[in-house]
């Protein structure tokens, strides 16, 4: 899975940010919404990198452009650091662990020898027998896993009496017990990974919106009260081209919002995406197939 930045020491920092722009992201309407077209590492990591340069020019914004919505500066940081959240929601969403196969192998052959020995310590009185009735049996992965939960705490019961006397260990109880606890959760992401997976396409475009937006203004309102410096691209980088433009190829600075150039052969804005496009697009990811939506490159 592609990572994003280092989400382990601020992956708390990215919830909570997540939170406090989600009733922006609830505000934005589906036309609204841009396809994801930047490589959303290094387009967050250069933002996160450049907010200290421009909150320092925070003041001069509100004095020279007082008609400005300086929230968009101010907000900045937290819409970028909910893209990474937002981000590795899709990707956990839309590549649903699928060790099915694996997990399914050793369950299975984990789940005869433990019923093989229930029942050769049940003729001994050793188990109680009469719970190896309820066992599901081995047909269907979910059997499989109730089986080794239940067979699990079966021996765990009398393993007083068991222990040494059988070639089941105390390790083959644990494993048991794992095995049962991933199928149930793998199994339960499956089937509810087209859902999880709209609501997760749904939030990343939200916020990629809203962070691609308030940089946008953020360096439209730098162009201006930095014009006669003419370092507005040094300051906060395109981040479509990865570079700043040369002075000579700067449009004049306005305090107008600027969008940002597309990449080549892309279209950044999207008439709509709809819930049908949604379930096509985590369709064909479910199929395999290589063909992506253009607002899920």
């Amino acid at each position: 899975m592609e990572a994003i930045g280092s989400l382990a020491g601020d992956e708390k920092l990215a919830a909570e940010a997540m939170t406090r722009v989600a009733p922006d992201a609830a505000l934005l309407s589906v036309d609204e919404l841009t396809q994801v077209n930047l490589d959303l590492q290094q387009a967050t990591s250069t933002i996160l990198g450049v907010i200290p340069e421009v909150l320092a020019l925070r003041d001069r914004i509100v004095k020279e452009l007082p008609s400005f919505d300086i929230t968009q500066v101010d907000k900045l940081e937290d819409y970028t650091l909910a893209l990474r959240f937002a981000h590795a929601a899709y990707q956990t969403a839309t590549k649903p662990p699928d060790d099915l196969a694996e997990l399914s192998e050793e369950a299975t052959d984990l789940r005869e020898r433990l019923v093989a020995n229930a029942r050769s310590l049940s003729l001994y009185h050793l188990i109680d027998g009469r719970k190896l009735d309820s066992l599901k049996g081995a047909n269907g992965i979910g059997n499989v896993a109730q089986d080794l939960q239940m067979l699990s705490q079966v021996f765990q019961e009398s393993w007083s009496k068991i222990q040494g006397k059988s070639p089941i260990t105390a390790g083959d109880l644990e494993t048991a017990s794992r095995l049962a606890t991933r199928i149930t959760r793998v199994v339960g992401v499956k089937e509810q990974s087209p859902a999880l997976a709209a609501a997760a396409v749904d939030q990343r475009l939200r916020v990629f919106k809203l962070t691609t937006r308030a940089y946008d203004e953020a360096r439209a309102a730098i162009a201006f009260v930095r014009r006669r410096e003419g370092d507005v691209d040094s300051i906060t980088p395109n981040l479509y081209t990865g570079k700043g433009r040369s002075s000579s190829s700067a449009k004049p600075a306005t305090d107008e919002p600027q969008k940002p150039a597309a990449s080549p052969g892309t279209t950044q804005e999207l008439p709509a995406v709809k819930p049908e496009a949604v379930a096509a697009v985590v369709a064909a990811q479910k199929g395999g197939s290589g063909s992506k939506e253009p607002f899920l490159s």
